[in-house]
């Protein structure tokens, strides 16, 4: 059983399969032909067939799971890094629990680090299941919950002017949400993500509306409007602003829709967002705070020596990194840090640290602390001063990865 690059002849079984995991209420046959993919989109397929197949020699009967990566870059300690979303993992009823999927991720893996992309990210349909195979969490975020009514106190007047926009616009969406978008793991998104993965949905396409200030634009919001005449709701896929300005106006934008919407979950902010603290009535709104997407580092001696760490620190530290998946990851490695650019070998000398791959990814994009770690299974210091030297090599940073993909 081997993974292939799905031949182009058989999108319409692999769309099938993904019909039956994530859209079973349409029934078999729902139409999913009209949803072009962006050109950064790689979808794989795990087939009982050796290795070497022809794909010309590749049968759907043959077919046992799929998944897909999208190719993106990454800001992670304010460069840009390959970071492949993996997403469309999914296999027909009948084949589940097998041990497909396992070795499908086992393979993919391979195949990602073999192409030179030494970090990873998905959305999880569960945390506990991706995190046995190395994934962990890379940040929270916040969904609030509000009647459009209870926005009046916190909107400013209206000023400026709101404008529908359409995919043609989607460069002025993406100048828009390369400034916004400061934080670690914000992505570098192209032409075909921003036209066929945000202007475009599955079921229905949703609105984008952005507010602009003497024709220079300052925030947008995407959007849908869900239920009937007699309850509807609405939900925010995405709210980015350049500052507190723009989001006071796509805020008072929301507000206005008090005779259409009953609620508005705004989805998928900054952990730090606290719109609570800002109305009359705390109570109005309800803010959770949400896990989201996880990270997971593919080859350690590659993500560690390319990825620029603290330039104030010169250290050294020997760490002993497990990995149950991959083999290459699973050893004692020495790391010499000076100015930012580490050095990476592997030794026999005792570890200051034992770290799991998980928790060292999070310490790589700056997610959590050696110190949080350590109260975790994931981490242990052996020798003194191990954690404070953790830190100071990986320092903490802003992580927020909003796409959901």
């Amino acid at each position: 059983m081997n993974l292939h690059s799905l031949p182009e002849s058989h999108r319409e079984a692999y769309r099938d399969v993904l019909g039956y995991a994530f859209r079973p209420e349409s029934g078999p046959d729902w139409d999913h032909s009209d949803h072009p993919d962006p050109d950064i989109y790689h979808p794989y397929g795990f087939y009982d067939a050796p290795p070497d197949a022809d794909p010309d020699d590749l049968s759907t009967e043959d077919l046992l799971t799929v998944c897909a990566y999208y190719d993106f870059s990454a800001r992670v300690r304010d460069e840009w890094h390959p970071l492949p979303g993996i997403t469309a993992v999914a296999s027909p009823p009948e084949l589940r629990r097998q041990g497909h999927i396992s070795e499908m991720f086992d393979q993919l893996l391979v195949e990602l680090r073999e192409s030179g992309r030494y970090l990873s990210a998905l959305w999880p349909f569960e945390y506990e299941f991706y995190r046995r195979f190395g994934w962990a969490t890379s940040n929270n975020y916040a969904q609030t919950k509000i009647s459009p009514d209870d926005l009046a106190d916190v909107v400013p007047d209206p000023d400026g002017e709101f404008v529908r926009l359409e995919a043609d616009d989607w460069e002025r969406v993406d100048g828009l949400y390369r400034t916004a978008s400061t934080e670690d793991l914000a992505l570098d998104p192209t032409e075909g993500w921003w036209r066929y993965r945000v202007f475009r949905g599955w079921e229905s396409d949703p609105y984008v509306y952005g507010w602009e200030r003497d024709g220079e634009l300052r925030g947008n919001l995407i959007f849908r409007i869900e239920g009937d005449w007699d309850s509807r709701s609405m939900t925010v896929v995405a709210l980015v602003a350049v500052d507190s300005e723009a989001r006071g106006h796509l805020l008072r934008f929301l507000r206005d829709h008090d005779s259409q919407v009953d609620e508005i979950t705004i989805g998928r902010e900054h952990e730090s967002t606290r719109l609570i603290d800002d109305l009359p009535d705390p109570r109005a709104a309800t803010v959770e705070i949400k896990p989201g997407p996880m990270v997971r580092i593919v080859d350690v001696q590659a993500a560690l020596e390319a990825v620029s760490l603290d330039e104030t620190t010169t250290d050294s530290l020997v760490i002993d990194v497990t990995d149950d998946r991959c083999a290459w990851n699973d050893q004692t490695l020495r790391l010499d840090v000076d100015a930012g650019s580490t050095t990476v070998t592997q030794t026999d000398a005792d570890a200051d640290a034992t770290v799991e791959i998980g928790a060292l990814s999070q310490l790589l994009v700056g997610a959590r602390t050696a110190e949080s770690l350590s109260r975790t299974a994931y981490l242990s210091a052996h020798t003194a001063g191990a954690l404070d030297t953790l830190d100071s090599v990986f320092t903490q940073r802003d992580v927020y990865l909003r796409e959901g993909f």
